[in-house]
């Protein structure tokens, strides 16, 4: 058995976390996604190709071309044409039934394993707002319809990206129209051809948690660091002990000043907070923080959430940072400034 892993995307949601790194090489709780994924898959396959295009060769550095035992191929995505674009590029390295997942969501090994028993079949997981996903409808346990990112906050089973397809699925993509995006959808595979009627939904049980928003990988280190107090506060960082820390992310090489509060934030590579520096986490409207995303504003549906500092950034001693803000790697904020908006450069 073979599992494909899709790592190519720039995965601009994300950003600016994903400036300086691909967003499966983001860590949760110390441990990159991609590795967490190649983990889950490894008891159920003999071999993984992961394509990769944005900052590929960071991918290759970190992994190598053997994980676990487990021979590891690449294969570049030069256009960024979508996932369906992204899996058209494995036809000549799959012999028959294989295993797809994404390579910036964190997948569990249960729900590999369940997968593994069906084809071809697609991953489903119960959540409480759909809004956010592509939407499935099941029918006597096959797939019937999806919609994608539906309005309206509700319940609903959503597609996880995790599929069992087999060579099939190549003649379906080639069929396959561009969407509004300009992308090859994947998910529309489920409902063409030999595909139509035939795809088992498989309900999960196992962790899945989508690394969509710079909040969603915070919420995940937060859940992956209860024993260490909720906060992830990596060995190589250096954090005054007369800062407070609650709920965040200090990565690799960070270095926080005497007296600065940071409150469920993160705090990217080789980031300077000076003294005295205070990141507020509570919406001055006391409702829900509320974030700019490729120029939308965006409900994160979190009453607590304080920063996301880009790698490198430098922020002055004793300025404040409302909640919700967002500074881009290599930025320096002046001592004393008080920033209510995002620094993009």
């Amino acid at each position: 058995m073979i599992g494909v892993i899709l790592s190519a995307g720039k995965s601009t949601r994300t950003y600016p976390l994903t400036l300086t790194r691909p967003k499966p090489l983001l860590t949760i709780a110390g441990k990159p996604i991609i590795e967490r994924n190649i983990s889950a898959l490894s008891s159920s396959v003999d071999s993984i190709i992961i394509v990769i295009g944005y900052k590929g060769d960071m991918i290759i550095d970190k992994i190598g071309y053997e994980y676990l035992g487990i021979p590891i191929k690449y294969v570049w995505q030069e256009e960024q044409n979508g996932t369906g674009g992204a899996l058209k590029l494995v036809e000549n390295f799959v012999d028959n039934d294989f295993i797809v997942i994404m390579g910036d969501d964190i997948y569990s090994s249960d729900d590999v394993k369940l997968i593994v028993k069906n084809y071809p079949s697609v991953l489903l997981h119960k959540v409480e707002d759909v809004s956010r996903f592509g939407v499935v409808e099941v029918e006597d346990g096959f797939v019937k319809s999806i919609v994608e990112k539906p309005n309206g906050r509700s319940r609903g089973l959503a597609n996880t990206a995790m599929y069992h397809f087999d060579r099939r699925v190549f003649d379906i993509l080639r069929s396959l129209a561009v969407s509004k995006r300009g992308e090859y959808e994947l998910p529309q595979v489920m409902l063409m051809g030999g595909y139509e009627g035939k795809v088992r939904a498989i309900a999960g049980t196992g962790e899945w948690r989508p690394i969509g928003y710079p909040w969603d990988y915070l919420m995940a280190n937060i859940e992956m660091s209860k024993e260490a107090g909720g906060s992830y506060i990596d060995e190589e960082s250096d954090v005054s002990q007369e800062a407070v820390i609650i709920s965040s992310v200090i990565m690799k090489g960070a270095r926080i000043g005497r007296g600065a509060s940071i409150l469920y934030s993160v705090i990217g590579e080789n980031v300077v907070v000076g003294n005295g520096v205070r990141i507020s986490d509570i919406s001055a409207d006391g409702g829900t923080v509320k974030s700019v995303v490729k120029g939308e504003v965006v409900d994160t549906g979190l009453y607590n959430l304080g920063a996301i500092i880009g790698d490198g950034a430098v922020i002055g001693e004793e300025a404040m940072i409302t909640a919700g803000v967002k500074i881009w790697p290599g930025v320096i904020i002046p001592p004393g400034v008080v920033l209510s908006d995002d620094i993009i450069v």
